[in-house]
């Protein structure tokens, strides 16, 4: 059984919606998130990315970056650039990417089912990361943006959220600079216990993207419960910190893209010498087209490197390497044990400065792009289906960092859930 309610929200101001959406907070740099910001003040990225309004050099980490996170949320709501919903419902986000649209109902869900793992993971969390999201949502006192959850059969929730969406006009849409339409309606609360209802019919959801979200919504909701407890306040569990705000998708509507690696060094290796190392577990060849649509991978088992001598090469794992283990049979995995570590000595993905991360969305021209600036080498990625990252969650395991790509993504600054209303 599944907790989740509805809530009263705050949503972008219907006139200045199109100036307020943006990015999430992990997607973009505070370097991109300044460029972006520049001359709109209503941009949501003066809210989630708060250090781009602090002095240069201001440590993002800094007391001063929280507070201007706080100013700058009730600076919106004081203006109306977020307004007050007038009832407590949920809501229905949909993003439209390439003809393909997926449908997520925006509700509160439950710290416990967190902590009592009915809420499933698949990644680790920094340290460091999860300690700044906790900051920011507790001194910001608000969820600014959703956890991005999915769950496995609920027809009927899937057949109800359609019905809606063709029986009613949505309350606003916005196309993003990128392309992709983004909706949003006002489920009527008469709704509300059907949705409440039949979310207990499902065992479990997961954790598709906002690990460091969730486990910083955690964090705040048991400080805070902890902290009426000591004080011999009553807890019902029905308040706004034992809840975080969440968009549920269903699972076959999602799509993973591919998170694809570049590095900055090959460990003193020639390309040559990395190639005869690499041809240890795969079969390598170079690609006779070396066009972008021709060289991305498409199947398990398989990626494409790119060298700086301008070619891309076809990998295919040798079948005597292929494993039992569902998380050391992913091709992320398999990259990391054969070649990073055995090969290039890069045994923490997470902390290694060596390598860095490009998300599928960007393109295969953007791993070449790094290649010509500040990297020598790059690998395209085949990627990761819902279905292997499901097991893995289900077998209580743990993805490879940077495994999985959600796309599209939720824009910031939609809906926000503000605590103690």
């Amino acid at each position: 059984m599944v907790k989740v309610k509805p809530f009263q929200a705050y949503l972008a101001n219907r006139q200045l919606a199109q100036k307020i959406l943006a990015p999430e907070y992990d997607v973009i740099s505070s370097k991109e998130a300044t460029v972006l910001a520049k001359g709109n003040p209503y941009s949501f990225l003066h809210v989630n990315k708060p250090e781009i309004d602090t002095p240069e050099g201001t440590d993002n980490y800094s007391d001063l970056v929280y507070q201007t996170g706080k100013s700058n949320l009730q600076h919106f709501i004081k203006q109306n650039w977020l307004e007050r919903d007038q009832s407590s419902r949920y809501y229905i986000y949909s993003q439209k990417m390439n003809g393909r649209t997926q449908y997520g109902l925006v509700a509160a869900s439950s710290i416990e089912d967190y902590e009592n793992d009915k809420i499933k993971k698949h990644e680790k969390t920094l340290p460091k990361k999860e300690e700044d999201r906790t900051k920011l949502i507790d001194i910001q006192n608000a969820n600014i943006g959703p956890v991005f959850l999915t769950y496995k059969k609920g027809d009927s929730i899937k057949e109800k959220v359609n019905s809606i969406v063709k029986q009613n006009e949505p309350y606003q849409r916005v196309v993003s600079e990128d392309d992709i339409e983004h909706q949003l309606w006002k489920i009527d609360s008469l709704e509300n216990r059907f949705f409440e209802e039949e979310f207990k019919q499902i065992d479990q959801t997961y954790v598709a993207d906002g690990h460091h979200r969730s486990a910083a919504s955690y964090n705040v909701g048991k400080y805070r419960r902890d902290y009426a407890l000591s004080r011999n306040s009553k807890i019902t569990g029905d308040e706004d910190f034992n809840y975080f705000m969440s968009i549920l998708y269903p699972a076959d509507q999602l799509q993973i893209m591919d998170y694809n690696r570049v590095l900055r060094s090959l460990n003193n290796l020639t390309n040559k010498e990395f190639i005869q190392k690499l041809s240890q577990f795969y079969q390598v060849s170079e690609h006779s087209n070396q066009s972008i649509e021709a060289v991305k991978p498409n199947r398990k088992h398989q990626f494409s490197l790119y060298l700086k001598d301008d070619k891309w090469y076809n990998c295919e794992l040798k079948p005597e390497y292929t494993q039992q283990d569902p998380v050391k049979n992913l091709d992320v995995q398999l990259l990391n044990d054969l070649v990073l570590d055995n090969i290039l000595g890069i045994k923490d993905v997470r902390t290694d400065k060596r390598i860095d991360f490009v998300g599928g969305i960007r393109g295969l021209k953007e791993l070449e792009k790094r290649c010509a600036d500040d990297c020598v080498a790059a690998f395209a990625m085949n990627p990761v289906i819902i279905d292997d990252l499901l097991l893995v969650a289900d077998s209580g395991l743990i993805m490879p960092p940077k495994s999985t790509w959600f796309e599209p993504k939720p824009r910031a600054g939609f809906i926000v859930r503000v605590f103690d209303q």
